[in-house]
């Protein structure tokens, strides 16, 4: 592998995996940078690397550039929050289109992101950043309950508990800081929040530079239930239409928060709930969305995102997309376990693939797997991806989803 033109792609999960082909539709070649070996199985089956012709392993910058020093590295993406700082790192390094290595931190760090916002005047819901339990134990006494306790940099919700009490507080704490799946102290940093009413949204950006062009590129809303302490179990994600007053609403925010956050070149989602404070900034992500969402965003718009997040980091001249609408809409339906045990059979697989708006479907389990009680995003037993020009058709079908596809367990011997 000597004197390509490749686009290397740092630590791609889940929707980033499919930017190999993009890629090499481009007539590049595709590299993955792994810096991160070590992924928990959850995340571990959402990196299925074959549509990258190159793989390299490269844990921090000056690894990456002696493996790269033979290429010519046309462009770098970051394929997941993983990888957004070194990412930002090899792209300055090679004086590429990039978003800035000083402020990395506040687009992967949440406690980041919200010291940074409310530095800037953006409003958000406050967060207080602490490393052991017993930091800043007598500003805890002082928290109006209930509050969030989250990883800084989590993912999938892992971990992120609801606490109406400091003992809640203190066993969540706990439980971040003794997680066996987190990488080094930085995973082990704790974010205790004000707990958000109102819907929950998110909603993706295309950013074309530092003119600040911004364009909203598509408006969702979760579905969530909450189990126990756990209050991010998701049940279904649905596309609303980009001139709904809420996306509008939402999008006049999101700009300003992806400008706090020097976020200017890529795609982006900004998770947020729009309560009697209005819109209020959850998280921001600075890569591509996961859930397929990208490719659900091409079947109903037919933009490709992969190409034109591509486009933007390769330093072409991009423009807002002119007349962006969402012919079709999407529904991705989260499939919940409601207990632990050895699957013993799937429900309803035919009577789902027969429904109308069925598109696609992904399982992360099969008979004789042992499944546990879904508590977050990364827990869900599997995907279903419906697709229709009719909202209501999707509601209804989305229904029928959660009612016939279940799993049977193996019985529990005595």
């Amino acid at each position: 592998m000597t004197d390509s033109n490749v686009i290397v792609v740092v630590d791609p999960v889940s929707s980033a995996v499919y930017f190999g082909n993009a890629i090499q539709a481009k007539g590049y070649r595709a590299v993955a940078l792994i810096s991160v070996k070590k992924l928990s199985a959850s995340l571990k089956r959402l990196q299925d690397l074959k549509e990258f012709q190159h793989i390299v392993y490269a844990e921090d910058l000056d690894s990456a550039i002696e493996l790269l020093s033979r290429l010519r590295v046309c462009a770098v993406v970051p394929g997941s929050d993983l990888g957004v700082c070194l990412a930002d790192k090899i792209s300055n390094y090679y004086g590429l289109v990039g978003n800035l290595i000083e402020t990395s931190l506040s687009r992967t760090d949440k406690g980041s992101q919200k010291a940074t916002l409310i530095r800037k005047g953006v409003a958000v819901g406050w967060g207080i950043e602490m490393e052991a339990s017993d930091d800043k134990r007598e500003t805890l006494k002082l928290l109006k309950y209930p509050v969030v306790v989250k990883p800084c940099r989590g993912t999938g919700s892992r971990n992120v508990k609801m606490c109406t009490n400091i003992s809640e507080v203190d066993e969540s704490i706990s439980n971040i800081r003794n997680n066996a799946e987190a990488r080094g102290d930085e995973e082990r940093k704790v974010l205790v929040e004000e707990y958000l009413g109102g819907e929950e949204y998110f909603a993706v950006t295309a950013n074309y530079g530092i003119s600040g062009d911004k364009q909203l590129i598509c408006f969702a809303v979760y579905e969530k239930i909450t189990r126990g302490r756990s209050p991010s179990v998701y049940k279904n994600i649905r596309s609303l239409p980009l001139d709904d007053g809420r996306a509008q609403f939402a999008f006049r925010y999101v700009k300003a928060v992806n400008a706090a956050l020097d976020f200017a070149y890529g795609i982006n989602d900004v998770e947020l709930k729009i309560g009697l404070r209005g819109p209020l900034m959850i998280e921001q992500n600075g890569r591509v969305p996961g859930a397929l969402v990208p490719k659900l965003i091409g079947l109903c718009t037919g933009v490709d995102c992969y190409q034109l997040a591509l486009d933007i980091y390769l330093g072409e001249k991009v423009t807002p997309i002119s007349s962006l609408v969402f012919q079709r809409h999407f529904c991705i339906c989260c499939l919940i376990s409601e207990r632990s045990g050895v699957v013993e059979k799937i429900n309803g697989l035919e009577e789902v693939q027969n429904l109308k708006s069925f598109n696609m479907m992904s399982l992360h389990v099969d008979v004789g797997d042992h499944v546990d009680l879904t508590l977050d995003f990364l827990s869900s037993w599997g995907m279903v991806f419906l697709v229709h020009d009719d909202l209501d058709v999707l509601q209804a079908e989305s229904e029928v989803v959660h009612e016939k596809l279940s799993l049977q367990y193996q019985s529990r011997r005595v």
